[in-house]
């Protein structure tokens, strides 16, 4: 059966939702890997885009109203594919590793553009499965926003199934990136330029509240290459707060040292990570956006992960092959960040219920 390739989940900006379980008892006992499946929800999809009538009900969308939709020209195809269970890594020359996350991607090819939803679990977790349902908590969507819509609209009927907005807040924007920095440095201790090769040019927004500061929204902090090596380094006589090292978070210093800097600099105390005392900073500031040349985290619910085209090395001459050793880290950092989206779906999940 033809799986979709996970490098479709890359270099693109995604909308990000949470999903209940998908129920479809009704239709089939079990959806992954699942061809016929599969592709009788795609027909379902395609005809209810069209406006056809499905079982005696008339699914006219309307989406055709959409400004964006009115220029991608007629629905050619729908596919709904597996996502393989293979990790980017096992294109390169350590293989060591196993998937992160499986699912299924949607694919709606129109004359003029192709768009994409996707529907994820984590792999390294037992998912919640009974026979007749589906546990895919993380919905991404590249759509125009009619279409998301009508598309979430469908799953809701068809599935039995809840969809709502995954927001990413301010401690959870930190930790992905403490996590993408502390996997470079992990797998590459001795390479010192790998997170700078990797992020390049770092930028966070900051957000206020407007009881505090009415005339200012957001402040735009960039943190240029040459910098980052400083913020990186731990600072003479500079130890983790207990509450920090007791839960395992911000292992690099980075974001302790911005947090130093902007407050002797700037006078602006910050609550970035979660773990200040200060209540003033905890409920007036937040981190809103981290956006560098390696992904997008934006609190509004939007990511975007990267992968290069000199990342895709394999088994070719000898220069991919060395390309495929030194991006294997940032490869398993994207994986790993993909992976801690999806856990946090089903953390609001299981929260909301």
């Amino acid at each position: 059966m033809e799986q979709a390739d996970p490098r479709q989940l890359f270099n693109t900006s995604w909308t990000v939702h949470r999903l209940s379980p998908l129920h479809h008892g009704k239709d089939c006992e079990t959806l992954l890997n699942n061809q016929v499946a599969l592709k009788t929800y795609a027909t379902r999809l395609r005809d209810h885009l069209t406006g056809d009538v499905l079982a005696g009900i008339h699914t006219s969308t309307g989406a055709a109203d959409d400004d964006a939709l009115s220029k991608t020209g007629a629905l050619k195809d729908c596919l709904w594919r597996s996502i393989s269970p293979q990790s980017l890594r096992d294109e390169a020359p350590s293989r060591s590793q196993s998937a992160t996350f499986s699912g299924i991607l949607v694919t709606l090819e129109y004359e003029n553009i192709i768009y994409r939803a996707a529907l994820l679990a984590d792999t390294t977790s037992p998912p919640s499965q009974r026979t007749g349902s589906t546990s895919l908590p993380l919905l991404l969507t590249r759509f125009p926003t009619a279409l998301r819509q009508t598309f979430v609209a469908f799953l809701s009927t068809n599935f039995d199934t809840y969809c709502s907005p995954l927001r990413l807040p301010s401690s959870f924007l930190c930790a992905g990136l403490d996590t993408y920095i502390d996997t470079l440095r992990t797998r590459r201790p001795s390479t010192s330029d790998i997170v700078e090769d990797a992020i390049k040019e770092l930028q966070l927004t900051l957000s206020f509240s407007s009881s505090i500061a009415p005339a200012l929204r957001s402040l735009n902090v960039s943190v240029a290459r040459v910098s980052l090596a400083g913020f990186l380094r731990d600072q003479p006589g500079q130890s983790a707060p207990k509450s920090r090292s007791l839960q395992h978070k911000l292992r690099s210093p980075f974001i302790s040292n911005l947090t130093s800097y902007l407050e002797n600099h700037l006078a602006m105390k910050l609550d970035l990570d979660g773990l200040s005392s200060d209540q003033v900073a905890k409920q007036h500031v937040r981190l809103s956006k981290v956006a560098c040349a390696a992904f997008v985290l934006g609190n509004e619910g939007r990511v975007k992960l990267v992968v290069s085209a000199d990342r895709d090395a394999g088994d070719g001459d000898e220069g991919s092959r060395v390309r495929g050793e030194k991006n294997e880290p940032t490869l398993e950092a994207g994986e790993l960040l993909l992976r801690s989206v999806i856990q946090k779906a089903v953390v609001e999940d299981h929260s909301a219920t």
